[in-house]
């Protein structure tokens, strides 16, 4: 994506840190903190507090809705020239820059948790964290996991890769990154170069329908998720009457604070059984397309956005190395005395949340900004093979 369609999405790269950070948050607070049901003091700033630190997982389904806009859409606006092998390169290596040094921290993270609090591998905290080892016998570290987790086959033929939990996400993304193309190869709503009989379209579609039959449900469920950034990318920029531009991003934002709500609700979904991430999910994405109304900001160089954009990349380097050091954060400063909220206690999880923002902006640093000159090396060693083929 160019500098000036960056610029005129700045509102979602605000939401994609804000998201970041709300991940990372809900894991610290899970490893600090008592339950909300056993807290002392729940009084509006208290309530607040465990609301705003209790997203994490619809934050997962806010990036979910992005990815599909900003992914989903680059193939639908290059669909007269998109390749297959190109495409491929600039996934695997958006997404190898930051999961190869994440795998190898983890790991070394993990060797330190198992010398000073090995019961965190044995799953003994997952009631406290509701994330990381489940048990001894789910926690791997092996080099088959190690593997898997590389080809992001992590909840479908491995499990995670040591204490890092939220990995789950990754292989969603990746399969979702795989399975969309097909897709629309298989409607011929893109033709791949050297790829237009009706056989490679019947191909494309029996492919995908394989890759949803071999996902594990849960996957294959939260695909539509990924799919509604598809309709922000069709509507994104379209509405013209300043007044409904308005409505758009009341409503969605009203609607995206219901689902919220609702999600939290195991009541409310029980009695209404719709699927709260996919509440979540279609909240979002009305929000989301209002806010792709907006005008790009007059000031590229302003400093709530510049702000923005620099939370948002290096939220992918956040999410991946964040919950191992979390997991040693909380075994080693905390273990099972969960503590109250009050002024000490919050300004020490201020103190670490900064601490985890930092490890994020410095894999960014070492290795995320690297994409593109990993991406050129990777061309460089597949453009051989390709040409001869």
């Amino acid at each position: 994506m160019s500098s000036h369609q960056q610029h005129n999405f700045v509102w979602l790269d605000l939401v994609r840190g804000i998201s970041a950070v709300a991940v990372c948050a809900s894991h610290l607070r899970a490893a600090m903190f008592v339950d909300y049901a056993q807290a002392s003091a729940t009084g509006f700033w208290s309530t607040l507090f465990y609301a705003l630190t209790g997203l994490g997982h619809q934050a997962v389904m806010v990036f979910f809705v992005l990815s599909g806009f900003f992914v989903g859409g680059s193939i639908l606006r290059n669909s007269k020239a998109f390749r297959p092998g190109d495409y491929a390169l600039a996934r695997l290596s958006r997404l190898w820059v930051v999961l190869v040094p994440a795998l190898a921290f983890t790991a070394i993270v993990d060797a330190v948790i198992r010398h000073v609090a090995p019961e965190v591998l044995t799953g003994e905290y997952w009631p406290i964290w509701n994330s990381g080892p489940y048990s001894a016998s789910t926690y791997s570290a092996s080099m088959a996991t190690l593997g898997g987790n590389l080809l992001f086959l992590q909840t479908i033929e491995t499990p995670v890769f040591g204490t890092n939990g939220p990995l789950w996400s990754l292989a969603n993304e990746f399969w979702y990154y795989v399975l969309f193309p097909l897709c629309v190869v298989a409607l011929g709503v893109v033709v791949p170069r050297g790829a237009s009989r009706p056989w490679h379209r019947l191909a494309a579609g029996a492919v995908a329908l394989l890759i949803l039959a071999w996902l594990p449900p849960q996957m294959a469920a939260a695909f539509p998720i990924w799919l509604l950034g598809l309709v922000v990318y069709a509507t994104a920029g379209k509405v013209k009457p300043i007044l409904l531009k308005a409505l758009l991003i009341l409503s969605g934002l009203a609607l995206f604070v219901a689902t919220l709500l609702y999600s939290k609700s195991g009541h409310l979904h029980g009695l209404w059984g719709f699927p709260p991430d996919l509440a979540v999910g279609l909240g979002f994405c009305l929000l989301c397309i209002g806010l792709t109304q907006l005008r790009p900001p007059a000031r590229g160089d302003a400093l709530w956005v510049r702000a923005s954009q620099g939370l948002s990349a290096f939220s992918y380097s956040l999410y991946l190395v964040h919950f191992p050091l979390v997991a040693l954060i909380g075994a080693v400063f905390y273990g099972k005395r969960s503590m109250q909220l009050d002024a000490a206690s919050l300004t020490q999880f201020s103190l670490w949340l900064l601490l985890l923002l930092g490890a994020g902006v410095l894999f960014y640093w070492l290795f995320e900004r690297h994409t593109g000159a990993l991406r050129n090396a990777m061309s460089r060693v597949v453009r051989p093979v390709r040409d001869a083929a």
